[in-house]
């Protein structure tokens, strides 16, 4: 009973640290922090934190990586669905404007910094896994003829570079609202801007029906 009731504690422990991290991280990504700050804000001491964790880098790994499946799980699934392609970019710049600012640029180099090893899985992991759903979307949707002849690379590069530009805008203000608004506002001028004559009236028949 005592081995059972500390695993709970543990568990419940483990669980405040993944949100306070989360926390942490969902204004501008990967900041670097001490185990020191996490205890104190938890008012637990560092041996506790140990318990769950035995380094700081398996409580950042915890977080990331489950984000970073959840994601891909999403992306599969929204690929997989009877919907247009409109509509799977539509869900998939959801999906993105939750998770953009813990992966952009700017977070996993400051990631690298501290934590190479994960860093470098965690990009392995969106050049193998995501980049390549992207690019079967993508070339869904050229198929379908709603989607302009533009390179893969070239769409993919836009996208990164301008939604990182708006995740910089979440990093100076604590206004969630106006961040959200922005992303979306730009989501949808990069997505018109690579759409066909069919796709942009795929795109105004689903804003007519929200």
């Amino acid at each position: 009973m005592i081995n059972t009731t500390n695993k709970i504690v543990e568990s419940e422990i483990g669980e405040k640290l993944i949100n306070l991290l989360n926390n942490k991280f969902s204004s501008n990504g990967y900041q670097k922090f001490t185990v020191d700050e996490l205890a104190n804000e938890l008012h637990i001491s560092k041996k506790t934190i140990y318990k769950s964790f035995l380094q700081k880098e398996d409580l950042v790994r915890k977080l990331l990586i489950d984000k970073l499946n959840f994601a891909y799980t999403v992306i599969v699934a929204n690929i997989q669905a009877q919907t247009n392609v409109v509509d799977k970019f539509v869900e998939f710049s959801k999906m993105i404007k939750d998770h953009f600012v813990f992966f952009n640029g700017e977070s996993l180099n400051r990631l690298k910094h501290y934590h190479p090893k994960l860093a470098n899985e965690i990009i392995t992991f969106k050049n193998e896994r995501v980049i390549p759903l992207i690019k079967l979307l993508l070339r869904i949707g050229r198929k379908q003829k709603i989607i302009l002849d533009i390179q893969d690379e070239i769409i993919i590069k836009v996208f990164t570079s301008s939604l990182s530009s708006i995740a910089e805008m979440k990093n100076n203000s604590n206004d969630n609202l106006s961040y959200h608004k922005a992303f979306i506002t730009a989501f949808d001028m990069l997505l018109n801007g690579i759409l066909t004559k069919k796709g942009k009236q795929l795109l105004i028949n689903k804003k007519d029906k929200q």
